[in-house]
């Protein structure tokens, strides 16, 4: 048996064995499948394929046999992939006229002048590998530049089936599938290179007394794409699919793209909202592609731009959030904007499992039911979508089989780099508006004052906050706390100060809630003291002052933090004050990270917003985004 195991078939290295733990019957097939194509080396115990027994059977045998031993014998998939390759260099051949041979796999034969011709050329041999005593193109990527070259240099045409170079894409089992008529080692190399996504871990620089002092990124990389080397197809995922339609085209590859929409919905929807001039130019970009990321800053309405993406699309959508809060203020939108009572919405979070065609899943129940809904929707709408790239949320925009994306974030920018990664998945950044636009727009009021206050202890911290609000007495004040024991102290600390006072925190139920917001509003009471609740999710009263008590270094809790004072009235000027203990090593490295948020709001020429609005004069001072306009 062993004579048959010659030079070239041990170079291959194709050598398995039968996995252990199968019954009678698994064994009798794994043999049976072994014998057609390989022999017995009684030396190690192995089997080994070998070129003659592959040839001996046509495709769909040789396909139904590797499918045998993959599952019952060790045989891996670059093994079959080698096998599939000796099968189809051996077998499947195309005359030309040219005494040239070409197979699917370009085996170029034919006279040995021709071929001494074509060795010693220099420009083409760098194309060209010798293998089992035979010529190839190393790579089908090649074919295009060497079939030019070896007319222009020899004079002779090499024709070849124009099918070789187009690939179908489908869309099927909630992932891509890209099919090649062949497959060599470079090409795979390439392909599944795409699909190598990288990201950034940031890992805390500690001093000699565990004090932070900064931080460094570690860059991380994954990869979600494979080969099915039987059915000569690339598996990936659907949000990687312009990624691999530029990659083919620019590789010389016809794409057919086979995808089909998924259906409309069946709901019936009105439309009780228009779009401002930045929201209508924002949606328009994103319906080219209906992929992309909008990032307007904070009060600038994106949630009205998703809300007309899914009345014009009617595709089952996903709505993705961060919070509870989050959830409901989209249900909120989806009653009052579009007319969808709240019964016809799917929810997953807050204790509800319920998919419907237009659903709202916080990220972190998305995570957990992937399964039940990565195959479910059309369109999927990332809100807060700089939280896309966290460790577990990103399997969520990879396994979701959505054609259409579209992610909105004031600041989509991370300090990790990994906004990348969110672009990378959910489509390019189309559109992007600063605060200075929002104001000139009135959006948003302009920030008359914003001041840091550094003191050195809790009760110089908690005196300074009453000299704030002692400044402004009557002036609407969110105070916002990072810890529940610090909310509680203040808010015990002011009521005893006779303030008009209302405390809300993550505890606090939100018929409660309701009632502590009407109580802000009609001025029963003048100041909210809040937990990080109220940082993302939940529509808060409008207000004149925010304080930061306490804060993370988190550059986005301080923007929405700051965004929850931003609301337009005419007339209106914002103030922002921060009060940060420099003797708690945490809290002055907090404030650290996040000062740089001050030049998204201090622009300059912002003194001309605050007099123009205070003067009623505000359209006498054009924006960025009104000049970006007048160049159309």
């Amino acid at each position: 048996m062993t004579s048959m195991v010659n030079d070239d078939d041990k170079k291959l290295r194709l050598y398995f064995k039968n996995k252990k733990g199968l019954s009678r019957y698994e064994f009798e097939e794994f043999l049976a499948s072994a014998r057609k194509i390989a022999v017995f080396n009684p030396d190690d115990k192995t089997w080994v394929a070998v070129p003659q027994k592959i040839n001996e059977l046509n495709r769909s045998e040789l396909e139904a046999t590797l499918h045998v031993l993959r599952r019952f014998s060790t045989l891996n998939e670059d093994q079959v992939r080698e096998i599939l390759l000796i099968h189809t260099s051996q077998r499947e051949h195309v005359g030309s006229k040219d005494s040239l041979i070409l197979t699917e796999f370009l085996q170029i034969r034919g006279s040995k002048e021709v071929l001494d011709k074509i060795i010693r050329d220099e420009k083409l041999s760098e194309f060209l590998e010798i293998k089992y005593g035979r010529i190839y193109l190393k790579s089908l990527v090649n074919l295009s530049v060497f079939t030019e070259l070896l007319h222009k240099e020899h004079g002779i045409r090499l024709e070849h089936d124009p099918d070789l170079m187009t690939v179908k894409v489908s869309r099927k089992d909630a992932v891509l599938q890209i099919q090649f008529k062949v497959v060599d080692r470079t090409l795979s190399k390439i392909l599944l290179d795409e699909g190598v996504l990288t990201y950034n871990i940031e890992k805390p620089i500690l001093g000699p007394n565990n004090e932070y002092q900064g931080s460094e990124l570690v860059t991380r990389t994954f990869r979600v794409s494979k080969w099915n080397w039987i059915e000569k197809t690339l598996v990936a995922p659907i949000a990687l699919i312009d990624k691999y339609i530029a990659k083919l085209q620019s590789l010389g590859f016809k794409v057919e793209t086979l995808i089909e929409e998924k259906p409309s919905f069946s709901l019936t929807l009105n439309k009780a909202f228009s779009l401002l001039p930045h929201q209508q130019e924002a949606l328009e970009l994103w319906m080219r592609r209906k992929r992309g990321t909008i990032a307007i800053f904070t009060r600038g309405g994106k949630s009205f731009i998703a809300l007309e993406a899914i009345y014009r699309l009617r595709k089952p959508t996903l709505i993705l959030v961060t919070t509870q809060e989050l959830m409901t203020t989209w249900l909120d939108y989806l009653e009052k904007y579009l007319g969808l009572p709240r019964r016809f919405v799917g929810i997953l979070g807050a204790g509800e499992q319920k998919i419907r065609e237009i659903t709202i899943a916080t990220y972190t129940s998305a995570v957990k039911y992937i399964d039940h809904i990565k195959d479910k929707f059309e369109l999927a709408i990332f809100d807060e979508a700089h939280h896309v790239p966290a460790t577990t949320f990103k399997n969520v925009a990879i396994r979701l089989d959505s054609l259409y994306r579209l992610a909105l974030s004031a600041t989509p920018t991370r300090r990790d780099n990994n906004h990348n990664l969110l672009y990378e998945l959910c489509g390019e950044l189309l559109y992007t508006l600063s605060y200075e636009d929002l104001v000139r727009l009135k959006v948003v009021a302009p920030i008359e004052e914003y001041r840091s206050y550094f003191v050195q202890s809790e009760e110089e911290k908690l005196a300074k906050l009453v000299e704030i609000l002692n400044t402004y007495p009557s002036a609407k004040t969110l105070v916002f706390t990072q810890y529940l024991k610090t909310a509680e102290k203040i808010y015990s600390s002011l009521r005893e100060r006779g303030y008009k006072v209302v405390m809300i925190t993550g505890e606090t139920p939100t018929a409660k809630r309701e009632l502590v917001f009407k109580d802000f509003l009609e001025g029963r009471a003048n100041i909210i003291v809040s937990t990080t609740v109220l940082d993302e999710g939940i529509t808060v009263p409008d207000a004149e002052i925010a304080v930061i008590f306490e804060g993370s270094g988190e550059v986005r809790q301080m923007i929405q933090r700051i965004g929850r004072v931003l609301g337009y009235q005419p007339g209106k000027t914002s103030k922002v004050f921060e009060i940060v203990n420099i003797s708690d090593p945490h809290e002055k490295y907090a404030y650290i990270r996040r000062s740089w948020v001050r030049e998204l709001y201090l622009f300059k020429g912002l003194d001309k917003y605050v007099r123009a609005v205070k003067n009623g004069k505000i359209d006498e001072i054009k924006s960025s985004y009104q000049r970006r306009l007048d160049t159309f």
